[in-house]
């Protein structure tokens, strides 16, 4: 009976030990999508993006027992995606119908950029009519008056110059010094990585910001059921972050604090 009770203890405890040992069971997977965008979405020469968005989002869902896959590819492709169901969202969306938004988890303020030694300046949407403006297609600026103003002219070449592709902010960068135009929009944290990484700082100028600050979302399909569970848990994951100190922490590390 003692030798039973041994051999009966052994295999309890060799029981517990490959439970134990086997890997817990991965939560329900979230493939959020958007383009090179850095500090938000960065490239990272072939390894899995990372910046503030894709860092926040996966922690904060983390806690709620999710996981995160950032997807690169171009943010107009990663909305059409979302809205088909081949991923679940997408990174700092513009305001679309399709699209439900979560709360903002960060702002970010656009501003207007020339080529060094010109005199140009913003002061208002009417400083605009005699310039061509390049900008991102389907990207957000304000949520305002200048989105209003690229909806209403994004057909007009002599006004909106449209870039397209994961790598559309370099491309406005290029053209601007390679004089295609006088004037582009770009996020101001967004000019300060891309300048410094193409090493343009010194030939490019603030040239006047908008007003309103771009609150940045995350975006899942409307018609998806699940929509407004992942936005929930976001919510509480951001909070627990607040919470534990993280958030200040990953804001501080990306200089958006």
């Amino acid at each position: 009976m003692t030798l039973n009770a041994g051999r009966l203890s052994a295999a309890a405890l060799l029981a517990c030990l490959l439970a134990s040992a086997a890997p817990a069971q991965a939560g329900p997977l979230i493939r959020l999508g958007s383009d090179d965008w850095c500090p938000y979405v960065c490239a990272l020469d072939g390894k899995p993006p990372s910046g503030y968005l894709v860092e926040l989002a996966t922690m904060a869902m983390a806690a709620e027992g999710y996981r995160v896959e950032p997807v690169l590819m171009p943010l107009n492709r990663a909305i059409t995606q979302t809205v088909h169901g081949d991923i679940e969202g997408v990174y700092a969306p513009p305001i679309d119908r399709r699209l439900r938004l979560s709360a903002p988890v960060a702002q970010s303020r656009a501003c207007f950029y020339t080529r060094a030694g010109d005199d140009w300046s913003f002061h208002s949407i009417a400083s605009l009519k005699t310039q061509v403006v390049g900008v991102i297609d389907d990207y957000g600026y304000d949520d305002g008056p200048m989105d209003a103003y690229i909806a209403e002219n994004r057909h007009q070449p002599g006004l909106i110059a449209l870039a397209f592709g994961a790598s559309a902010g370099t491309t406005n960068v290029q053209k601007l010094l390679g004089g295609r135009y006088r004037v582009i929009l770009e996020h101001a944290a967004v000019m300060a990585q891309l300048s410094k990484r193409l090493d343009v700082a010194g030939r490019i100028r603030q040239a006047g910001c908008l007003d309103k600050e771009l609150p940045l979302t995350i975006g899942f399909a409307t018609q998806d059921i699940r929509a407004e569970t992942w936005v929930r848990a976001l919510a509480d994951g951001v909070h627990k972050m607040d919470a534990s100190g993280e958030l200040k922490a990953l804001q501080k590390r990306y200089k958006l604090d």
